[in-house]
């Protein structure tokens, strides 16, 4: 790009910053304002070097809801509510400001597709069927509804709905494009593994915040508040909390929107932190990787998420067995393990603790029966073969109409686009594991076979886990499609690095 067009650039970026900033003044407010005149620079930027705007949205994205809500202050509590500033849906577009831009350019760039559509052809299949289906819920079900409904709600609630089952798929093309060759990949499990390290971090001092009363919690809250996680007890950072000792209740957000959000970063941070342990090249990265795993179990501990209290731990011991290099010694570092949890459950009362609120929970709603009432519901009342409408599970579409929320993924994802949509959405994920399966398959060096037998493992769960919905939410709706492209990568790496 020349000097002349350099010029031109910068001063419509400017102008444009101008504009939109002043808009937002007038309409949304001053946050809104500061936001929406450093988002224009964003999306140019994103656009120009997609490099740095997938950065800027990973590096982002575990903040978004801190962003949100304790910096951006969107909300306001009035009474036993929350009522929600006009700019709280500009918050929330900032993640995407970094990553349309970039995937756009990707593709205009047309340096990826040549190369990783020969390794795709079967999940390029399996995507078109579920677009059909998307679409056909879209036109039969979505604009039929045109007729009893706001015209406008309805169409936004569709698109909503659609960006939700298939906004992130092209983060595969993303991560393929990032991670060019094996220093992008060293590179990018240390920044990942600082910014765990960061948010466990930001975790516990949340929880001194509330332990030492710096934060009030929910115990002052007006019910239903003071007994489930509210806006009203937001400490520090991230959202909804609830943090009442008097009746042995803590579900912390860490820097997400939601408790549940932050339990399924947990896990999904096991398989990042353990993957970098057994697979960095340099020590000092390896030994940091420990430290960010004992992060995550102390924030796993303190976070009161009994989904996250079982599954890390498990998830750890797994990959463990999976990966150990030196098979004689492993009954012997077994043993050890097995001394220094006992040690750790009989000496430290928060353990206790959490182990006890895990099991009165787990014996007041077994989650078993949880998934199996969701799924009678269903198939006695409200299963159609093209679901009931895109985006009528969707939180986000909640002030465009009713919403029905439904804590098991592949319930919802019946209920929103019907049988039809859930064999398609079926055949992509199992088409994506395979391929992944076979990817890593063909690993020979050491450390990148480790490190992809984590990676695909965290795929398998993702894929068939029946318990909440992360595939439809932040932060697993990004890292599922940015690590299958991860692993569909590695054996390039391997080729080329060797």
């Amino acid at each position: 790009m020349n000097l002349e067009k350099q010029i031109y650039l910068i001063a419509g970026t400017l102008f444009a910053s101008v504009f939109v900033g002043s808009f937002a003044l007038i309409i949304l407010g001053s946050n809104a304002a500061i936001l929406g005149a450093l988002l224009v620079p964003s999306l140019v930027i994103s656009y120009l070097f997609p490099r740095w705007g997938l950065w800027a949205f990973l590096v982002y994205l575990p903040f978004a809801g801190t962003m949100t809500y304790a910096i951006g202050g969107v909300f306001t509590a009035i009474g036993s509510g929350i009522s929600f500033t006009k700019s709280y849906a500009l918050f929330h577009f900032v993640k995407d400001a970094f990553y349309f831009p970039a995937l756009l350019a990707i593709l205009v760039s047309h340096q990826v597709l040549p190369h990783i559509l020969p390794k795709i052809k079967p999940l390029i299949i399996a995507l078109s069927i579920l677009l059909i289906g998307c679409l056909l819920t879209f036109v039969g079900v979505n604009l039929a509804q045109v007729f009893t409904e706001s015209q406008d709600k309805v169409l936004l609630m569709g698109l909503i709905g659609l960006k939700v089952f298939l906004g992130y798929i092209p983060l595969v093309l993303c991560s393929y494009y990032l991670i060019s060759n094996c220093q992008n990949l060293w590179q990018l499990n240390r920044v990942l593994t600082i910014l765990i390290v960061i948010c466990c971090t930001l975790c516990l001092v949340q929880y001194l915040f509330l332990v030492t009363g710096i934060c009030a919690g929910s115990s002052q809250l007006p019910e239903p508040a003071s007994t489930r996680a509210s806006l009203q007890a937001q400490c520090f950072v991230g959202g909804s909390l609830l943090y009442n000792p008097p009746k042995g209740l803590i579900r912390l957000p860490g820097t997400f929107v939601s408790p549940w959000q932050w339990a399924w970063f947990l896990i999904s941070s096991a398989f990042i932190t353990y993957g970098v342990s057994v697979s960095d090249p340099s020590r000092y990265w390896r030994w940091i990787s420990w430290g960010a795993i004992a992060s995550v179990l102390v924030a796993t501990i303190i976070s009161g998420q009994r989904t996250a209290f079982l599954v890390v731990p498990l998830i750890y011991l797994i990959l463990f067995l999976l990966t150990e290099k030196h098979q004689p010694k492993l009954p012997i570092k077994l043993g050890i393990i097995a001394l220094i949890t006992i040690v750790i459950v009989t000496q430290f009362g928060i353990v206790q603790e959490a182990i006890a609120d895990f099991i009165g929970r787990w014996q007041y709603s077994p989650p078993q029966e949880f998934i199996a009432k969701q799924f009678q519901w269903l198939f006695n009342y409200r299963l159609e073969w093209l679901g009931n409408g895109l985006g009528r599970t969707a939180s986000a579409a909640r002030r465009l109409g009713d919403i029905q929320l439904i804590e098991v993924f592949y319930v919802k994802v019946l209920y929103e686009i019907g049988i039809v949509g859930f064999l398609a959405f079926l055949g992509v994920v199992t088409t994506l594991t395979i391929l992944t399966f076979k990817a890593y398959r063909s690993l020979k060096t050491p450390s990148l076979r480790r490190l992809g037998l984590c990676l695909w493992i965290f795929i398998l769960l993702i894929s068939y886990n029946p318990y909440n919905y992360p595939l439809a939410v932040d932060p697993v709706a990004v890292y599922y499609w940015f690590v299958a492209g991860i692993l569909l990568r590695l054996p390039e790496l391997e080729l080329s690095n060797g």
